[in-house]
């Protein structure tokens, strides 16, 4: 890894935007004065009077002697007190533009075990809330104006109706209750009043201050990109640059390795085909786990080891189920490469078993086929003969199929095979069903086989003189139609007896050449046999029926 942190280091040297830009909080805009100075001005009788009250409510405390009611005045001072501090703070805000909370900002003490645990995720959920930090905040800001305001009207209410109590009250004593109620709700009206005009500024501001749309998208991108878009630019590089290096490396090994020149489809050499490949992966996933580390992205880095956690903690249920395709993958399951197999009803050669398994066949015109492992599973191989055809034709040969179809093959793929009959028609066949028609291939050689019967009057010489005419007859008439390296045999046997005639087999083979002239070979040596027994005057039988009648009584 050296080569990379190298590498990582010039980047970090030479490339202006690879520098982190950190996040820095921009100071508050400028105001008005004199608008400001009318909010303070409005604030400042509620801080006065709240003052004052509270002074007054220390005043009476002092003079309390020890009891019940003194612990519940006491209490009603320390109230005050933080009304009092909330009135101070809010017109501070009012004055500074800034809040109190935003400056005074304590350092994080040291963490337990647990809460280091919870740092791993926590850039992922800090992540999230400052994608939608401007939204919730705003809204937060709505809610916190809506509560104010109802409390202020509420307040409102409460001083207007005792203003009217106070009006018509002639006692001294409820004249006393109801100045010291008034003072409390016009402390609780100046408070309500002082938020009210906090967040309305502040919502104002914010408003006001908002980028547009457009400047919020580009912006965004452009965080990003000065931050993690660059970070994962460099991890993606830095990951392919090592499993390329890696599967080079290896590559490099492999010529030299005795495990793959002894035998390149052995368990040994597929096994470390397979950690090789795992290697790589491995290898491409810490480099770009480092660059993150490197660059202090701490989000990419957190996800980057959720990933991993995932990843691992997954291949503890999903590993099981593919330990089979391991095995076929290793080449020492079912199917292995180099051998022979049967899938949906054509024969395959296996030529590589990977996680994509590559099949051919040298027959067929586009014999190549791909299937993921987990299809070939099922399967089941074994070792081909060297003299095994692969396909029982080829372009161009004459068959004869199950349904007495008689044509060229002019075309066969995985798919398809289409034969042209005689007169031009073509009939397709899906490769199985080619295959399931038993076609008889004509192009290597064929026979022609008919029968011939002749009348029962040349019983005498049937089964020597008309066998050895029938035959030389035949011979000449295929000479005189072909090549003699074409006509391989001519045999003309007796058959049998029939029921009106006395029949002969007459059994003439061909080579592949005549495929095409079977049905005029067959025509012919009808023909021959019928001039034979014109020329010697021999008969040709047909069926008879004989009737025999009863005689008269």
């Amino acid at each position: 890894m050296k080569w990379f942190v190298f590498l990582n280091s010039l980047w970090l040297v030479f490339s202006p935007l690879a520098v982190a830009v950190e996040d820095v909080q921009s100071p508050p805009p400028p105001i008005e004065v004199g608008k400001q100075l009318e909010k303070l001005q409005a604030v400042e009788p509620s801080m006065e009077e709240a003052e004052k009250y509270l002074a007054d409510l220390r005043k009476t405390l002092k003079g309390m002697e020890a009891s019940e009611d003194k612990e519940e005045f006491a209490k009603q001072v320390e109230t005050q007190r933080e009304r009092v501090a909330q009135l101070r703070e809010n017109f501070r805000t009012l004055a500074t533009g800034i809040e109190n909370d935003r400056y005074l900002s304590n350092a994080e003490g040291a963490a337990s075990w647990q809460e280091n645990l919870e740092d791993i995720i926590a850039p992922i959920s800090s992540g999230v809330r400052e994608l939608t930090s401007g939204p919730r905040e705003m809204e937060a800001m709505r809610n916190e104006l809506r509560v104010w305001q109802e409390r202020q009207q509420l307040s409102s209410t409460a001083l207007s109706r005792l203003d009217d109590l106070i009006k018509v009250a002639n006692s001294e004593l409820i004249q006393k209750e109801l100045a010291a109620t008034r003072k409390l709700w016009a402390s609780r009206n100046g408070e309500a009043a002082s938020q009210v005009q906090v967040f309305s500024q502040q919502i104002e501001e914010r408003e006001q201050n908002s980028p547009s749309t457009w400047e919020a998208v580009s912006g965004a991108i452009a965080n990003f990109w000065r931050s993690k878009g660059l970070n994962l630019v460099i991890a993606i590089l830095s990951a392919v640059a090592a499993f390329v290096l890696v599967r080079k490396i290896y590559a490099q090994l492999k010529r030299v390795s005795p495990v793959h020149r002894r035998k390149r489809n052995g368990l040994a050499a597929r096994g470390t085909d397979l950690l090789a490949g795992a290697l790589a992966g491995i290898l491409a996933l810490t480099a770009a786990v480092v660059v993150f580390y490197l660059r202090g992205d701490w989000l990419l880095l957190a996800l980057s080891i959720i990933f991993v956690i995932g990843v691992l903690w997954a291949s503890k249920r999903a590993i099981p189920p593919y330990i089979e395709q391991i095995r076929m993958i290793l080449n020492i399951g079912s199917v292995r490469q180099g051998e022979r197999l049967v899938y949906e009803g054509v024969p395959w050669r296996v030529d590589r078993m990977n996680f994509f398994c590559d099949f051919s066949n040298p027959d067929l015109e586009g014999g190549s086929l791909r299937l993921p492992v987990r299809d070939v599973m099922p399967l089941h191989s074994r070792e081909a003969n060297p003299k095994e055809p692969w396909f029982p034709t080829r372009c161009d040969d004459w068959v004869i199929l199950a349904d007495e179809t008689y044509g060229k093959v002019i075309q066969q793929t995985p798919e398809q095979v289409v034969v042209l009959r005689l007169g031009g028609s073509r009939r397709t066949y899906p490769t199985a069903s080619f295959l399931s028609a038993h076609p008889e291939n004509l192009s290597h050689g064929f026979r022609v086989s008919t029968a011939f019967g002749i009348d029962y009057n040349l019983q005498a010489i049937s089964t020597t003189v008309v066998p050895d005419e029938f035959r030389s007859r035949i011979e000449e008439a295929l000479f005189k139609f072909t090549d003699h390296s074409n006509v391989r045999s001519v045999k003309v046997e007796f058959s049998n007896a029939g029921a009106s005639s006395l029949d002969y087999a007459i059994l003439a083979d061909f080579s592949g050449e005549l495929a095409s002239r079977l049905n005029v070979l067959q025509r012919l040596i009808q023909k021959t046999c019928v001039d034979v027994c014109n020329d010697k005057g021999w008969g040709i039988p047909f069926t008879q029926i004989t009737v025999h009648q009863a005689p008269p009584k």
